[in-house]
Parts: C-alpha cells; sequence; structure tokens
C-alpha cells in the first residue's frame, strides 16, 4: 500500500460541494480566472440539490435530473472536484487541510462549506439478546434506520425499500426534514407514523391551523400522527429495526425508521480550531470567519437575521447560495456584503402545498398591539393565509393551499417595505403587485425583482 503523503497547494480550496460551495466557486472563477481551484467533498456524487432527493426517493425525478449544475460545470470553469475526499483536520496555521487518504491540501484563501449533519438523539437501542446501546452510537449499524440529509441517504432508503417490499415507515421528527421524508413515503403508497416531541407539526413555522390541516391530510390517507411524545427505545432483531416504544409505554411495529430530529452544524473540520464559533461558525458580513483568509458559507454558519437582527443558522438553499456567492467574491478580491436573510420552509403533502417565510409564528411571543396579523382561511378550498405585520413590515407569512404569490411576499419581507397603506389587503385572494406601494413596482420593474 502507498502511504506516501500527498502535498497538493492551490490558490482556492473549498471544503463542500453544495449549495454554498459552488457558488463561493463560481464567484471566484468569476473574478480570477486564472488561479487553481479546488473543492473536497466526501460524497461520491458530482452536485444535486438538495431540496430534491425526496423527489427522487418519491420516484417522481432520476438520479441525473436532480443535478443543479451540468457534469461540464468544473471542466468548463477549470475547476478541480475532488469526489470522496473527506477532510478531517485543518491546520490555519501551516494552511492545509488534511483528507482522510492522507493528502494534505495546502491554501491560500479557504471557504469552509461543509453544512450540516443530522442531529441523532441518544435513544436506547435494545436488541433480543437484551443488550443495550444508544441510537447516536449505532445508526450506521442498524438495518432500516436512516437519516435523510443526503442524496446518499435518499439511494439507501430507496433501496431498503424495494428490497424488503416496505408498506409501513415511521419518522422521528414532525420538522422539515420529517415532513419531506412524509411526502415522499406518500407519495409512494407508505403508511407513515410521524412522531413529534412538540404538540404540532413544524412548530418553528406553522401556527396550529396550519398545521391542523396538514395533520387532517395525512390522518385522511390512513397514516398517523402522535404528537408530545419521542421514542424512548428502538427494539432491533438481528440487526434490524424491528419495534419503537414511545415515552407513554406505547409500542409501534416498525421495520423501517427516518431519524429527523433536526440538524446540527458539521464542526468536525474546525472545532479544534481558534476559528470562533457559537453553535455554527461566526462570520461577518463578508463571510470572514475569525482567522485570516478562512472564510464560510451555508449551513455550516451563524450569519445575521434581518427580522431578528440576530446571528441565526439559516439552514435554507437560497441563504447558502448568496452567502457562498458572497465568500467567493470577497476571496477574490471584489468586495461584497451579505445583507442577510430569514428562515423559509415549503413542503407539499398529497397535493396540499405550503409555505412559511420569516417570524411565521412570532405572535406567540408578542403582545396584539406589537403584531397585526391578518388571516383568510377557506376550509373548503383548503386555503390558507396568515400575514404578520410589525411596524408596518410584513415579518412572517404562512401560505397554504395557495402559493402563488410567496414572491411578492418574499420581497416585500426582504426588503422591508411599509405596507401602512395596504392593511388588510395583504391577505386578500387577489394581492398581488398592482396593490405594492408605487415606488417599490417602481423597483420591481428597473431594480433587482423579486426572488421566489
Amino acid at each position: 500500500m502507498n502511504t506516501e503523503i500527498k502535498n497538493i497547494k492551490k490558490d482556492y480550496l473549498i471544503i463542500g460541494n453544495s449549495a454554498a460551495g459552488i457558488s463561493a466557486a463560481e464567484s471566484i472563477r468569476k473574478n480570477d480566472k486564472k488561479a487553481s481551484i479546488a473543492i473536497l467533498t466526501m460524497e461520491k456524487y458530482p452536485n444535486y440539490s438538495k431540496p430534491l432527493i425526496t423527489y427522487y426517493l418519491a420516484g417522481k425525478l432520476d438520479l441525473d435530473r436532480i443535478n443543479f449544475k451540468d457534469r461540464d460545470f468544473y471542466k468548463k470553469n477549470n475547476i478541480e472536484l475532488c469526489l470522496e475526499k473527506k477532510a478531517v483536520m485543518l491546520n490555519p496555521q501551516e494552511r492545509f487541510v488534511l483528507t482522510g487518504d492522507g493528502s494534505k491540501y495546502f491554501y491560500k484563501k479557504l471557504l469552509i462549506a461543509c453544512g450540516a449533519k443530522p442531529a441523532i438523539p441518544p435513544i436506547k437501542v435494545r436488541d433480543e439478546n437484551e443488550s443495550v446501546s444508544s441510537l447516536d452510537r449505532e445508526i450506521g449499524k442498524i438495518r432500516g434506520a436512516f437519516t435523510l440529509t443526503t442524496l446518499e441517504d435518499a439511494v439507501e432508503i430507496k433501496k431498503y425499500i424495494n428490497d424488503y417490499s416496505i408498506k409501513s415507515a415511521s419518522i422521528l421528527g414532525g420538522g422539515l426534514i420529517g415532513l419531506k421524508a412524509a411526502e415522499a413515503f406518500l407519495e409512494l403508497g407508505i403508511n407513515i407514523n410521524v412522531i413529534e416531541l412538540s404538540e404540532m407539526l413544524l412548530s418553528a413555522s406553522f401556527d396550529k391551523t396550519a398545521s391542523g390541516i396538514i395533520e387532517d391530510r395525512i390522518k385522511q390517507a390512513g397514516s398517523n400522527i402522535i404528537t408530545g411524545q419521542t421514542i424512548e427505545e428502538i427494539i432491533i432483531n438481528n440487526g434490524a429495526v424491528l419495534g419503537l416504544k414511545l415515552t407513554n409505554g406505547n409500542k409501534i411495529k416498525c421495520s423501517l425508521l427516518i431519524v429527523a430530529a433536526g440538524v446540527l452544524p458539521d464542526d468536525a473540520i474546525f472545532k479544534d480550531t481558534a476559528i470562533k464559533t457559537d453553535k455554527g461558525i461566526i462570520v461577518n458580513e463578508k463571510m470572514q470567519t475569525s482567522i485570516p483568509d478562512i472564510y464560510a458559507a451555508g449551513d455550516a454558519v451563524k450569519s445575521y437575521d434581518i427580522l431578528s437582527g440576530q446571528p441565526k443558522n439559516l439552514a435554507i438553499w437560497p441563504a447558502a447560495v448568496r452567502q457562498g456567492s458572497v465568500a467567493g467574491m470577497n476571496m477574490s478580491g471584489r468586495p461584497a456584503i451579505y445583507k442577510g436573510g430569514f428562515l423559509m420552509n415549503s413542503v407539499e403533502i398529497l397535493g396540499v402545498p405550503v409555505i412559511s417565510l420569516g417570524l411565521s409564528n412570532a405572535e406567540i411571543n408578542a403582545s396584539p398591539a406589537e403584531i397585526k396579523v391578518y388571516i383568510v382561511h377557506d376550509a373548503l378550498k383548503k386555503i390558507y393565509r396568515k400575514i404578520l405585520v410589525r411596524n408596518d413590515r410584513i415579518i412572517g407569512v404562512i401560505l397554504l393551499g395557495a402559493i402563488e404569490r410567496a414572491g411578492i411576499y418574499y420581497g416585500l419581507i426582504y426588503n422591508s417595505i411599509d405596507i401602512s397603506e395596504l392593511k388588510d389587503k395583504v391577505a386578500r385572494e387577489d394581492f398581488g403587485i398592482i396593490q405594492l406601494p408605487a415606488d417599490y413596482r417602481k423597483h420591481l420593474v428597473v431594480g433587482e425583482g423579486i426572488e421566489v
């Protein structure tokens, strides 16, 4: 075996080949035509859109249709893509990244865009011999227990469903990943049990009405929603999931379990360095970390939330793209500022689409005088619109059933537009560009436009 350590020198080194990393590489190449760029990724796929992996799982898209950059992208832009190259250690003093195969990648400028990893709770795992372990140590060893954050996860789950003719599945977590998994399974005709510790689905973004509509839809399809509970114990037999015991003592038969208990910044590469962190990498408006010539973008960072005014983990695709672009521009000598963003979620369950924007349940912790809430609810048409306004600015939106105006609402939130003249028109069915303030309509025509 050849154990020789390879020393590779690059002008720009990027850890991560998803939205933030590729966006940064594009920006760098626009500004610096000749410098060397390398992207390290532990995955084996050239690139793919993470929001689409459940569409692949559901059979709506083939593997060759979920790429967001074609295979010639790297060659056209003279970017070296290093697949299945796991970054295992960062040495900022000597300016190199060590990969799992022993290679050292030396850099002049580094971008950390390694994303997030699944949060695995330490749930008790008991096998037929009464030996006990915990899920956070055994997740990769138990047949039938999966996370769902990468394309490889989706490929393995799909194979497992086909190999074992799975007809039902349990999902731990009623957040966005859990609901995206539910969406895929319901499309496949697989009955589901969604187990959620809080009292409603997607509690961080939905309100009781929106959550209730989605819950009813899932139940009507013959599946179950179990709220206020979590898994106390996973029972396995011959290394495979056999059943679940909930905190209330109830037991559920289970041959396929999806662990969707949230995500955490993947800190393996930077946790032992001097890079400042606080449940994510701290960056400035240029996406610079506390160490010179090291930048960060995407799900691993805490960036400015324009609605709360505080740094947050904005683990969403549009934020990662914008952050990566800003980081790449600054890395290559072109000044750029990341103005901030806000949370967004989108899911469709059995033909009912839902989008939430911003502080969509902010009124929970606010006084009626502080936040005005405008609601339109048509139960027969399964249409629900909820608009939250603070100081004459929209700060949160929930759209269920009819989501066509999402782009307009996004623009109003992002640009902090005064809507005092609109009053309750913001929630009406005919609300559109024509109702917007004249100055802002002009901005949409000649300015940056609306991002959906």
